[in-house]
């Protein structure tokens, strides 16, 4: 018995021997973000037993030879072999992101799927491809990252959020703004440093079980939860500065207007036969005195200062075995480039887990926001622009000055008021606070039966002043004014939800039932005045022109939805779902709506011929039909409504103010898609769609006839078509230990026809910049004369008149220089052809770059700025933009290389033509990003993980034929805006950033 114990205890030696020096360790770190990766697999390639890392990253297993190829895997990473020996420690082991999938689950709908499983259009960004971007909103992080997503930032104020449009316009009066789902629950609040991963759905096959509310398409966002038992903070610091960015819009110095000017001083009288074509130097000089060439004030440059941004952000999470956990809090803080302008925000978010046992789950997630900010007033950005550089805004003290039309020394530019006094004696403050709290159960009834039940009540309170001081120049000078608006908003959403997942070998079906309910409550109440004591600014101290304004608003959906899903041999898929939804905002017998959708894939690659395949990972084809809807116009439209603002012998006087329609119901979208989803060599992904959506029964305010009495009333008539293609592609070009370069690129083809609208033109717009409506016609298209250049002989301005015969067919066209006889034509749509981003991500050992690019072609873009800053002498008192290059005023009969009239012969030049509709088409250097990942040695002497420092420059370069600001403008059509009509809107920033963030 003695030797056989002597010989176990030799052998246990030797064997432990030779596992240590068969054994290798490392590390496995993410590429994307030089981030380690808990949890990674790692086994030895043709062996089944492995290790997995451990929280930071690291591992430890034993080779069975003295050489083998081990094989590492982590969820939403591609696979990798690394060929190793024995005893090699410290290895670095790179994965780049899946993309194929950014996660073997994506959340979609009310469920949550395998990438495999997917049967609907749907993209993934995960948070690593978000944060290149620092802003306070994640629209302006998804600009060029999603097939199908057109993202503007149509302002560059403090706070200001994008606009965002999914596969086109589908509606007239509608919201496109899609639809925000937090953590499965419709709406709610969340800071982006909050956000674990983005998904955007697109076809009605995803988005059906949103019914209503999904008619511009949904993006959801999964905020973080913990991934690790240990606990881990994560902190965040960013700080720098953006400057504003005119764009072409560049405005004349001193001396380059006094040239120009010289042009209103030419010897020509329309109709005259002695015009000289010179210019009368001596009438110039008398009016135009040389002093005003040393007086060159840069009004932009005194309006416009580099600001400062602050991000910070700390987070802690962890898991035990009873509970998940994770807290964040952040600060974020950008300075306005217009004077006087700001905005900030500090985020609270916790979200926690409870095991009770292990058929009950609880989760609690609380948001906690609060925000404040200065804006603006548009006249006085508008004065910023267009006043002459001849003007001092300063006195002698440095001080700015006071200027009305009584001033008594000399003020050049034609409005007398100096922005820069207005601005530091008036106020455009607001502040809001809100709150999210969420109550979530999940109960696993049996194996294959969930019952499920997420809750949410949130309320918000916002507050809006605009103050004029009565020392301002202006309306209200002598006077002041104050506006206060706030507003309340409340309400809750329930949803209760039965799960099934059933799994029958070659069979597998799941699916969902449940109801949804959802109200809400707005209410406001403000009050404006004049007459203000200098140095008050609170309502109670108005003594005239007192107003009060308060209205409620109400809203209620009650809605059933269903889903169920098949899968046969994980090959064939088919899912379809239905959902009902009931609204107070139509009449009793037409609340109701139902949205049905169905789709099916064929993953291909799983076929026995495709099994194996060193060419296909990954080949699956996609179709999906279903319906969404909107009720979106407001709450009442099909009542008919009284106005009690008036008064009739001295009691409350009702007038009617809508006419009723009882018939009123839903607007419906139909939407078609066909796709493919493709992997090659485990280095190419290729996802390409085909859609058609089609929007029924428009809610439009249709006109009605004179007898009626009302000018129009709220029906269903008419709808949208879009047609679209989109394409995504992702390469990994390289990868090695190294140095690795993945590629992202996006496209989108739209196209949008309206029909069965009730009348044969239907004219929009403001500015007196028209648009049409028409059957067969374009959203947005503008409606305008044409432009036809200028008259050689009499440098009088030109535009097109079409000749019709009887039948109204245009036999011809000429030119005229009546701009009463030209006519008025479709000049191009403010919707873009096609637009996409183009994203480049490059590591070398420690140092990571990406460089995010977007653009967009063939929409049009109406410059408004341009009629007042290249007006033909109209306004000779307002600055001017400098022309381009190939720009020539006219000078004399003949000239025929003039581009721009003759200052005395340009009657209506500047009215609303082609002249100033520019091709709003650009390329954009979205973001450049570079980091550096510090020694893990460094680190630890820290007693920290890791820690990494970045420097990013956001809307580095566009480049674009646009003549103005950046051509990027507002495609949402409002009261006092058109789409597509650039009005000296704040500018757009560029940002230059530094941030370090640290792991422990």
């Amino acid at each position: 018995m003695k030797k056989v114990l002597l010989l176990f205890c030799c052998l246990m030696t030797f064997s432990r021997v030779f596992s240590q020096s068969n054994s290798v360790s490392g590390k496995v770190i993410s590429s994307s973000d030089q981030q380690p990766l808990p949890g990674a697999a790692i086994s030895v390639k043709g062996l089944r037993a492995g290790a997995s890392t451990s929280t930071d990253g690291t591992f430890v297993i034993s080779l069975p030879s003295a050489r083998a190829t081990l094989v590492v895997s982590s969820v939403g990473f591609l696979n990798k072999e690394v060929e190793v020996s024995a005893g090699q420690k410290n290895i670095v082991i790179f994965l780049s992101d899946n993309v194929t999938q950014l996660s073997d689950v994506v959340v979609v709908g009310y469920s949550s799927k395998k990438q495999s499983e997917l049967t609907s259009a749907v993209s993934v960004v995960s948070a690593e491809k978000l944060k290149d971007v620092t802003a306070n909103n994640v629209g302006t992080m998804l600009q060029g990252k999603v097939a199908g997503l057109q993202v503007v930032n149509s302002s560059g104020a403090p706070g200001a959020a994008p606009e965002i449009r999914l596969r086109g316009v589908s509606s007239v009066n509608a919201n496109q703004s899609p639809l925000y789902v937090v953590d499965g629950i419709i709406g709610g609040n969340y800071d982006p440093n909050d956000v674990e991963s983005i998904t955007v759905l697109k076809d009605a096959a995803s988005t059906a079980l949103y019914g209503s509310q999904a008619n511009a398409g949904v993006i959801i966002v999964t905020t973080k939860s913990a991934k690790t038992g240990k606990t881990r903070f994560e902190v965040r610091a960013t700080g720098g500065f953006r400057t504003a960015d005119f764009g072409k819009m560049d405005l004349m110095t001193s001396n380059e207007l006094y040239d120009y000017q010289k042009e209103f001083y030419r010897d020509y009288i329309v109709g005259a036969t002695d015009n000289s074509y010179k210019i009368d130097l001596i009438k110039f000089y008398s009016e135009r005195p040389l002093e005003l060439r040393n007086q060159d004030y840069d009004w932009a440059k005194e309006s416009f200062k580099p600001a400062a941004v602050q991000n910070y952000y700390v987070s802690a999470s962890g898991k035990t075995e009873k509970n998940d956990y994770y807290a964040g809090v952040s600060y974020y803080n950008e300075k306005g480039t217009f004077i006087n302008t700001g905005f900030q925000r500090v985020n609270l978010r916790a979200n926690s887990t409870y095991h009770l046992s292990k058929r009950l789950d609880i989760s609690n997630n609380i948001n906690l926001s609060g925000s404040t900010g200065r804006s603006y007033d548009y006249m006085d950005m508008y004065y910023s622009f267009l006043n002459m550089p001849w003007d001092n805004p300063y006195d002698e003290n440095g001080n700015p000055v006071y200027v009305d039309g009584n001033s008594t020394f000399k003020w050049w530019s034609r409005d007398k008021i100096n922005p820069i006094h207005t601005v530091e004696n008036s106020d455009h403050t607001y502040k809001g606070f809100d709150v999210n709290y969420d109550f979530m159960v999940n109960y696993r009834i049996t194996d294959w039966l969930t019952f499920s039940s997420t809750n949410r009540v949130s309320a918000a309170f916002n507050k809006a002043v605009n103050y004029v001081s009565p020392v301002a120049a202006g309306t209200y000078h002598n006077d002041g004014y104050i506006n206060e608006l706030n507003t309340l908003n409340y309400g809750g959403i329930s949803n209760n939800l039965l799960k099934f997942n059933f799994d029958l070998g070659d069979h597998a079906l799941s699916g969902l039932a449940g109801l949804i309910f959802e109200g809400g409550k707005a209410e406001f109440s403000g009050g404006s005045g004049r007459g203000l004591p200098e140095g008050l600014k609170v309502l109670n101290v108005a003594s005239n022109t007192q107003l009060v304004n308060g209205y409620n608003d109400r809203s209620e959906l009650r809605s059933f939805l269903s889903q169920l899903n098949y899968t046969y041999k994980g090959r064939y898929i088919l899912s379809g779902s239905f959902r009902v939804d009931g609204s107070s905002a139509f009449p009793e017998s037409k609340q109701y709506g139902s949205f049905p959708a169905v789709s099916g894939a064929w993953l291909i690659s799983n076929e026995e011929f495709l099994k194996g395949s060193s060419v296909i990972d990954n080949l699956k084809l996609r179709a999906s039909y279903g319906v969404t809807g909107t009720q979106d116009i407001g709450a009442s439209r099909y009542l008919g409504l009284f106005s009690l603002t008036t008064q009739y012998n001295s009691l409350v006087g009702a007038v009617p103010y809508q006419l009723a329609n009882p018939l009123l119901t839903w607007e419906s979208k139909h939407q078609t898609n066909i796709g493919f989803d493709l992997s090659l060599f485990k280095r190419i992904s290729l996802t390409a769609d085909v859609y058609k959506n089609d929007t029924k029964n428009l809610l439009l305010e249709v006109s009605q006839p004179l007898s009626v009495g009302f000018e129009t009333r709220w029906e269903n008539a008419g709808n949208v078509i879009n047609k679209g293609i989109e394409i995504g592609l992702n390469t990994i070009n390289v990868t090695n230990k190294n140095f690795e370069w993945v590629t992202d690129f996006n496209i989108n083809f739209n196209n949008n026809k309206i029909y069965g609208l009730p009348a044969d033109v239907v004219k929009t717009g403001s500015w007196s910049i028209s648009q049409i409506y028409r059957n067969d016609g374009n959203l947005y298209e503008f409606y305008m004369p044409k432009w036809a250049g200028i008259d050689s002989e009499t440098g009088a301005p030109l535009w097109e008149k079409i000749i019709y015969n009887d039948a109204g067919v245009a036999v011809a066209r000429e030119k005229t220089a009546n701009y009463a006889d030209a006519t008025i034509q479709e000049s191009g749509s403010a919707l873009p052809k096609f637009q996409g981003g183009f994203n480049n991500s490059f590591r070398y050992k420690s140092f990571g770059l990406r460089v995010n690019t977007y653009f967009n072609y063939g929409n049009k873009v109406f410059s408004n700025n341009l009629r007042f800053m290249m007006n033909d002498g109209h306004e000779p008192y307002y600055n001017q933009i400098r022309l381009p290059d190939d720009a020539r005023v006219w000078t004399g009969p003949g000239d025929t290389g003039a581009t721009e009239p003759s200052p005395q012969n340009s009657a209506n030049s500047t009215e609303t033509s082609t002249r100033y509709l520019r091709n709003g088409s650009y390329f954009t250097i979205r973001n450049v990003a570079f980091n550096y990942t510090l020694p893990e040695s460094f680190s630890k002497r820290l007693n920290l993980e890791n820690i990494t420092i970045g420097v990013t420059a956001d809307n580095v370069a566009t480049f674009s034929d646009f003549l103005g600001q950046d051509p990027q403008t507002t495609i949402t059509p409002g009261g006092f805006v058109t789409p597509g009509v650039s009005d000296f809107k704040y500018p757009n920033n560029r940002q230059f950033l530094f941030t370090i963030n640290c792991n422990f």
